[in-house]
């Protein structure tokens, strides 16, 4: 079923892992916000129809552009410090999805290794698994401020630095996701990916993506199946 036997078994956090509250239309316009603080034009920097989860780089070329690019660090660093204010802003509320803490022990006792790679910060990551008591038992965290911003999913160069984390090859990662953003990020760099109902995705929206895509209605289902991919 798989390219080589699994190895570890990554998981996506909001809607994946746990059931999280996040304003989710401040937290991806945090960008434009910071901009305007600066006088910088979000129109001119992305134009008319810009990406929800959009990259660094149109920043950075404007500045460039306007003899400006000392600004860059600056600027970047107060979007991300905007981004976890609204990422732990309702951490308090997060809840677990049936079964996804349990999983974590019975794919550990399995000899696998377990992570999380998200496009959350690694503070937000951080904050999320303490509370479930579960932040010391991950091999591996990766989140958007691993490295370059435009690295972080859905990029498979979050995956790949996933991988490094883990000390095992992408394709020897078993990625559990709730979106389109999880799923490119994953098979893009050679992992096998299963998508969860839990989320934003619906059956249908996974149906339409790939029908190569295998589905679980929760992330913790994912112990009823893993022999599959380890035999």
């Amino acid at each position: 079923m798989t390219k080589a036997p699994i190895k570890a078994v990554g998981f996506d956090l909001d809607g994946t892992l746990f059931e999280t509250h996040v304003n989710y239309s401040a937290l991806y316009d945090s960008d434009k916000t910071i901009l305007s603080e600066h006088n910088i034009s979000f129109l001119d920097v992305f134009g008319e129809n810009p990406e929800l989860r959009r990259k660094r780089l149109p920043i950075k070329i404007w500045l460039n552009a306007h003899n400006r690019s000392e600004e860059y660090d600056e600027i970047c660093k107060e979007i991300d410090e905007l981004s976890l204010f609204y990422e732990t802003q309702f951490i308090n509320e997060a809840k677990e999805y049936p079964g996804s803490i349990k999983c974590i022990d019975f794919l550990k006792s399995k000899g696998l290794k377990v992570g999380l790679l998200t496009r959350g910060g690694y503070h937000y990551a951080k904050l999320a698994l303490e509370k479930f008591k579960v932040f010391d038992k991950m091999d591996a965290i990766v989140g958007r401020d691993y490295s370059c911003y435009d690295e972080a999913k859905p990029s498979p160069i979050a995956m790949i630095n996933f991988a490094k984390e883990l000390k095992v090859r992408p394709e020897e990662i078993l990625y559990i996701g709730d979106n389109a953003t999880d799923y490119r990020s994953a098979v893009d760099a050679g992992a096998t990916f299963i998508g969860v109902l839990s989320g934003a995705a619906s059956k249908e929206f996974w149906e339409k993506t790939s029908r190569s895509i295998r589905t679980i209605d929760y992330a913790g289902d994912i112990s009823y199946i893993i022999d599959e991919y380890i035999y």
